[in-house]
């Protein structure tokens, strides 16, 4: 009996498209009951008392529930185009997800292996974004010309070997090619249409007095603002509702394709013992990342079962430690002696000019005690304006910093991207230990 060829790429995303219309159906029927819930609640408040009981006769009903159908499928209609069209380039924009920049070397390592696995995998174009966050994490979503995309965050990059980060690029071109990124794009991305809506009714971040000049002083209706978010907690719903067992699939086919399970699981379990949170990301996109961005730990209960978007964190390295021999402890083990060899070759380079006594010691910078909390720091905000001075503190508490950001040390005259500062990464990685900052490193070039 001759064996069954596996589907190409195009044949997926065809299964898919069929698969998204039920996608569309329930959308048609989510606001044929929700339109149709408000009509009669105003029918009820207003109608009767204007024109009598006439208006419960059966043509009237009839048209009203022709129009209903109708705004349904219009609603609807509009509400899928904006998801399929521009879901994934919102998801990307909110993320402020970039292409790798390939003079940072981990970056075009990162480029390199997205490139590799794509071979491997088959497929025809793969787009590659890093996410500026030092959590750990990962995402595949498939943009609006069809061309899949693999964004990982700087945390990834930072803390994950090329075996690794292989593994986890295999895992996210496995989505793509198992149809999972197109249907969890286009889920996820339900949501976008109605945070638009309600981020364009919430007031201004402006002074009341300022608001009332301009006309802008009332608040959104009530009625109208509950219907918004209930349907965004519905959009919540489907999107924990997907089947877990996606990440578990996933999971095997990127052992397929690495042939290394050991390294999927190592970089699991090193996304849960750094941090996988991503900003203030809505939780409505969970399904999107390799590991759920949440702050809580797993549990395998009932309600975990029943909404949340992945399984637990330690069956999938259980799993994986399977495939490849090994114990779990024995995963968990690799990690830990990964981390120890990796602060045993820290060190730190200086200057030729702190060589040669040209430049002030070490020792000179960590006596004067006036240069800590120095407000030396100056950052470009999003219209490329300089704001400041400000001290570390000051600048990592901003709403706009990031470590993309264009940051210039006064004293030192020195300017770069924030990540390029030793003070300001070991100031981000550690805001909850408080540490102080190291003064050894303080107002040094960023690439000494």
């Amino acid at each position: 009996m001759s064996r069954k060829r596996p589907a190409d790429f195009y044949e997926v995303q065809s299964r898919q498209w069929k698969k998204s219309l039920f996608v569309f159906a329930a959308l048609i029927l989510f606001y044929f009951f929700a339109i149709g819930l408000i009509s009669l609640a105003l029918l009820a408040t207003f109608g009767l008392l204007a024109a009598g009981p006439q208006l419960l006769s059966g043509s009237f009903l009839l048209k009203l529930l022709v129009g209903v159908l109708a705004a349904a499928v219009i609603i609807a209609l509009i509400h899928f185009y904006d998801a399929r069209k521009f879901g994934a380039q919102y998801i990307l924009k909110r993320l402020e997800a970039r292409n790798p920049d390939l003079s940072d070397r981990y970056h075009k390592q990162f480029a390199n292996t997205v490139e590799e696995m794509r071979i491997a995998s088959g497929l025809p174009q793969v787009n590659s974004y890093v996410i500026p966050f030092f959590a750990v994490n990962s995402m595949a979503v498939l943009e609006a010309d069809g061309t899949p995309a693999v964004a990982v965050t700087e945390g990834l990059l930072a803390e994950c070997t090329r075996d690794e980060l292989q593994a986890v690029a295999a895992h996210e071109l496995a989505h793509v090619t198992r149809g999972d990124a197109f249907y969890v794009t286009l889920v996820c991305s339900l949501a976008n249409f109605l945070e638009k809506i309600m981020e364009a009714m919430e007031p201004e971040d402006t002074p009341p007095e300022d608001r009332a000049a301009s006309g802008r002083a009332g608040a959104p209706p009530l009625l109208v603002y509950l219907a918004l978010a209930f349907s965004s907690a519905v959009m919540r719903l489907l999107s924990m509702l997907l089947s877990r067992e996606r990440e578990i699939l996933a999971d095997a086919a990127a052992a397929e394709i690495s042939r290394n399970p050991a390294a999927l699981a190592r970089a699991l379990y090193k996304a849960h013992l750094k941090n996988c949170f991503v900003g203030d990301f809505t939780l409505t996109y969970s399904p999107l990342f390799i590991i759920a961005p949440k702050l809580s730990g797993d549990s395998d209960g009932f309600f975990s079962r029943l909404f949340n978007s992945h399984p637990p964190l330690m069956s999938r390295i259980r799993l994986l430690a399977r495939m490849a021999g090994l114990e779990p402890a024995k995963i968990i083990e690799q990690v830990f002696e990964g981390r120890k060899t990796r602060e045993e070759a820290k060190g730190v380079l200086f200057s030729f000019e702190e060589t040669q006594g040209a430049a002030p010691s070490v020792q000179a910078i960590t006596e004067n005690p006036a240069l800590e909390g120095n407000k030396v720091w100056l950052i470009q905000d999003r219209a490329g304006k300089w704001k400041g001075p400000f001290d570390l503190d000051e600048l990592a508490l901003l709403p706009f910093f990031g470590p993309l950001r264009i940051v210039k040390n006064v004293q030192e005259d020195v300017k770069a991207q924030a990540r390029e500062f030793p003070q300001i990464r070991d100031r981000i990685r550690s805001p909850e230990k408080k540490k102080p900052v190291d003064l050894s490193k303080q107002n040094r070039c960023p690439r000494c």
